[in-house]
């Protein structure tokens, strides 16, 4: 498994699961937003820092920071 911020940009993936060391509340609010195991998840983009992450799941495109985007694991 490995997490959300080494896949390459415009590569898709399948998300596996939520790391289990997130906070419950940041867990949570994944799940809301779809983050849920099966789906399908593109990197489309990242900030020139790269502390974000543009991200293509269920049809919307979203942001997320770094530290948020490295609780996602893919495979």
């Amino acid at each position: 498994m490995d997490n959300l911020l080494n896949i390459k940009q415009g590569e898709y993936c399948t998300i596996n699961q939520i790391s289990l060391s997130s906070p419950p509340a940041i867990h949570r609010r994944l799940l809301d937003l779809g983050f849920t195991k099966g789906q399908k998840i593109r990197t489309i983009g990242k900030s020139f820092l790269k502390k974000a992450y543009l991200i293509e799941i269920r049809g919307y495109v979203l942001t997320l920071r770094k530290d948020i985007a490295a609780y996602i694991l893919v495979n």
